[in-house]
């Protein structure tokens, strides 16, 4: 029997233990789990332990694979964090249940959004891979490095800055572009352009993303769509790309 062989052996040999119990599916510290035993008081309570997480504070309910199939856990996280390191995590996982599978998938994605995001802080927007479109929309020079193309997003007028402001009329919708040096849209009814150096304010929640223009409450508005691009990353794209100050004064 060969090395490798003799180790995949030792490998099924071993005891399964699934991957909550050796670290936290959240913020992906080692160790920081621990699991309790459920409580019930005057016979209410569930039956499930809880996993908690010693670094994010994270608490989820946990149920075991069966003995034959113990890679089928579930997960269902009951207090979340929301700091905003966590963003992708609280809107992906929520507080629904989640099989071994999807948990898995959405701690992997949540990693790697949480390194993109770092490095959009820092300025660093190479994974993007701009380019040149020759020739260019309407309103868009040959020479823009374009970064972001996006559908269905509007263009709206509200009277105040809320986020869930209610008072708001869509002047336009189409699709929009992020250059390094404006942001385009080319909308149904005609088409519209702003300068980077426009941009007011960079918003984003939940649900959607929210760029501010100029001084009259005018925005760009776009959907959350974690499992393409959430609004966190968006927000700290369009936010590395903005003129720094020193550079408005020179």
């Amino acid at each position: 029997m060969s090395d490798a062989e003799r180790a995949a052996d030792a490998a099924q040999s071993e005891p399964y233990t699934p991957p909550p119990l050796l670290g936290c599916l959240y913020c992906h510290t080692e160790g920081s789990t621990s699991l309790s035993a459920p409580r019930k008081f005057l016979g209410i309570g569930g039956d499930l332990p809880t996993l908690t997480c010693s670094h994010c504070h994270t608490i989820a309910l946990f149920e075991a694979g069966t003995p034959e199939a113990p890679h089928e856990w579930r997960i269902r996280y009951k207090k979340l964090s929301r700091a905003p390191r966590y963003y992708y995590m609280t809107v992906q996982f929520g507080t629904r249940w989640h099989t071994a599978e999807q948990a898995m998938q959405i701690s992997r994605n949540g990693y790697a959004q949480r390194w993109r995001v770092r490095q959009a802080h820092s300025g660093d927007l190479t994974f993007l891979q701009p380019t040149r479109f020759s020739p260019p929309p309407p309103l868009m020079s040959y020479d823009e490095l374009v970064y972001l193309t996006l559908s269905g997003v509007t263009l709206k007028q509200s009277s105040g800055g809320s986020l869930s402001a209610t008072d708001e009329t869509i002047l336009d919708a189409g699709t929009f572009y992020l250059t390094d040096q404006k942001v385009h849209l080319l909308g149904h009814r005609r088409d519209w352009s702003h300068k980077l150096s426009d941009i007011q304010s960079v918003d984003y929640n939940e649900r959607h993303w929210r760029i501010y223009v100029g001084a009259n409450q005018q925005h760009y508005q776009g959907q959350n769509y974690p499992d393409q691009l959430d609004a966190q990353l968006f927000a700290a794209i369009v936010q590395a790309l903005l003129p720094k100050k020193e550079d408005e004064e020179g």
